[in-house]
């Protein structure tokens, strides 16, 4: 079981390798008991709906049951949209009817294993007038276990043109914690 879990973790390109290198790691990628748990081949792309509401899987194969393409794993919340998705983890920004204006949350998931973490509150200007938040998310799992997210807060003039980013805010999944640089 510590093998299946250490070859959970590795990218679905390198487990591939794997597999035409070792007989016995095909033999025990066969295994229908431990298929469950290994990385699952990718089936599809997100579609993000227009509105932010949360993005769908669509499909590229038959085989792809086994993933939950809706997140319906995700704990429950009012308002969930889709901000962004990189090499299969998933960024949604949630609230809810009582969430302060000045508050943004985020939550991260990974809908193969249909694991997701919270990421800590941040603060933000309540005046959408004068600036907007753009989120992207980063993670290379070729390159590091970790991912991150950046929240740019952009600014505008009073004809409410961009001129530029006002406020750079990262958070770094091995810190747990947003780095802001004002």
């Amino acid at each position: 079981d510590l093998v299946v879990k250490i070859l959970s973790w590795v990218p679905f390109k390198s487990f591939c390798r794997f597999k035409c290198v070792c007989k016995a790691w095909l033999a025990f990628s066969l295994d229908p008991h431990y298929r469950q748990k290994l990385p699952k081949i990718p089936t599809g792309l997100f579609h993000g709906c227009k509105g932010g509401h949360v993005a769908q899987l669509v499909s590229l194969s038959r085989n792809d049951e086994e993933i939950d393409g809706g997140l319906t794993f995700l704990p429950h919340h009012e308002h969930l949209k889709f901000v962004d998705c990189c090499n299969g983890l998933v960024l949604c920004k949630y609230k809810s009817n009582y969430t302060y204006l000045n508050i943004c949350r985020f939550i991260m998931c990974n809908h193969a294993t249909q694991e997701w973490r919270t990421l800590p509150d941040i603060h933000i200007d309540p005046d959408p007038t004068y600036s907007t938040y753009k989120a992207f998310l980063a993670f290379n799992p070729s390159w590091s276990a970790q991912f991150y997210v950046f929240n740019f807060q952009e600014k505008f003039d009073d004809e409410l043109l961009p001129i530029g980013i006002k406020k750079l805010e990262v958070f770094s999944s091995d810190l747990s914690s947003w780095i802001v640089d004002a």
